[in-house]
C-alpha cells in the first residue's frame, strides 16, 4: 500500500474536523494515529516506511490517509518535505485548510498555552515566537507542494466555509479524491478538537516517566490532581487589540494576494478593519 493522501494543515484550522469526517468514508482509511509527523520528524524516513505503514488498516481499494499539520510548519522543521513526500509517492494529493489568521494565531497561542509550550501573554508571544505568524503564511507554505505535484493534486479550503456548510465541504473532499459523497453517513455534528474544549492534558504529562506511570497505575486520585491541568484552561478566547492584530496581518499581507489568487477567492476580511493596506502582489 501507499499513503494516497495527506491533510498537511493548516495547524487549528480544522485539520481534525477534516480527519474525522474523511474517516467516516468507508473507502476511506485514516492513520491510527491522526498526525504521526513521519516526514517531517524522520531525517532517515526511508528506513522507517513499513512503521509508517503500519499505521493503516489494510482494506481493500481503499485510499489511505493521514493529518500532519508539521508539514506545514516550514521552515521549522523538515526544509524539503515536499521532496521527501515525493520520492515516497509521486501521485500523493494533499488538502491544507486555511483560516483568517488573526483567528488562527489566537487558536494556536490558547492550545500552545494550555499544553504548556509557553508561558508567555498572548501579545508577548506574538512579537517575540515567529512560528505564530510564519504558520499563517498560508501561500508560503503550500505553493512549494503545488510546484512539487501540480496545482491539480492540491485543495484548499477555507475554515469558513466548513462552519457554515460542513457537508458541502465534504462533498468537495469527495470530489477531489473521486470517491462517492453520498456515501459519507451523518457528518453534520461533526467538530472536533475546539479551542475552548477545556481538555487538554499538559505536554509533559503526555508521555510521563516511568515513575509517573506507576503514580497513574498505584494512586489515579493523586494523578488527577498533578496532571490537572484546569488553571491554564480559557473560559473565553483572548481579544487583542488593534496594535496587535496589525502585527498579525502586516507579517502575513504579502501571502494574502497570491492566496486569493490561487483560491479564486476574495480575502479581504482578513484584513478589513485593521487598517487600509495597499496589497502588492
Amino acid at each position: 500500500m501507499k499513503v494516497d493522501f495527506i491533510i498537511v494543515g493548516a495547524q487549528k484550522c480544522g485539520t481534525t474536523t477534516l480527519y474525522d469526517i474523511l474517516n467516516t468514508h468507508p473507502l476511506l482509511v485514516g492513520s491510527s494515529k491522526k498526525e504521526p509527523n513521519f516526514f517531517s520528524e524522520n531525517a532517515n524516513w526511508r528506513e522507517s516506511i513499513s512503521a509508517y505503514e503500519a499505521l493503516f488498516t489494510p482494506q481493500y481499494n481503499a485510499l489511505y490517509f493521514e493529518a500532519s499539520t508539521s508539514y506545514t510548519f516550514y521552515p521549522v522543521l523538515n526544509l524539503n518535505i515536499w521532496d521527501d513526500i515525493y520520492q515516497y509517492n509521486p501521485n500523493m494529493k494533499f488538502i491544507y485548510i486555511v483560516r483568517n489568521p488573526i483567528d488562527r494565531v489566537v487558536s494556536s497561542y490558547m492550545h500552545t498555552f494550555e499544553r504548556g509550550y509557553t508561558d508567555k501573554s498572548i501579545e508577548d508571544a506574538i512579537c517575540q515566537d515567529m512560528f505564530l505568524t510564519t504558520t499563517s503564511r498560508y501561500y508560503t507554505q503550500i505553493k512549494p507542494y503545488i510546484t512539487r505535484f501540480g496545482r491539480d493534486r492540491v485543495l484548499i479550503l477555507d475554515f469558513d466555509d466548513l462552519s457554515n456548510d460542513i457537508r458541502k465541504v465534504a462533498h468537495v473532499m469527495a470530489d477531489f479524491l473521486e470517491v462517492d459523497h453520498d456515501q459519507f453517513p451523518a457528518i453534520d455534528d461533526i467538530r472536533s478538537n475546539v479551542s475552548l474544549s477545556g481538555k487538554k492534558r499538559h505536554h509533559k504529562f503526555e508521555k510521563p516517566a516511568l515513575h509517573l506511570k506507576l503514580l497513574k497505575t498505584l494512586a489515579p486520585k493523586l494523578w488527577e490532581m498533578l496532571s490537572d491541568n484546569s488553571s491554564r484552561t480559557f473560559e473565553r478566547k483572548p481579544v487583542l487589540e488593534k496594535e496587535y492584530r496589525e502585527v498579525i496581518v502586516r507579517m502575513v499581507m504579502s501571502d494574502i494576494k497570491p492566496l486569493e489568487e490561487l483560491m479564486g477567492k476574495d480575502l479581504s476580511s482578513w484584513y478589513d478593519g485593521v487598517q487600509e493596506y495597499s496589497i502588492q502582489a
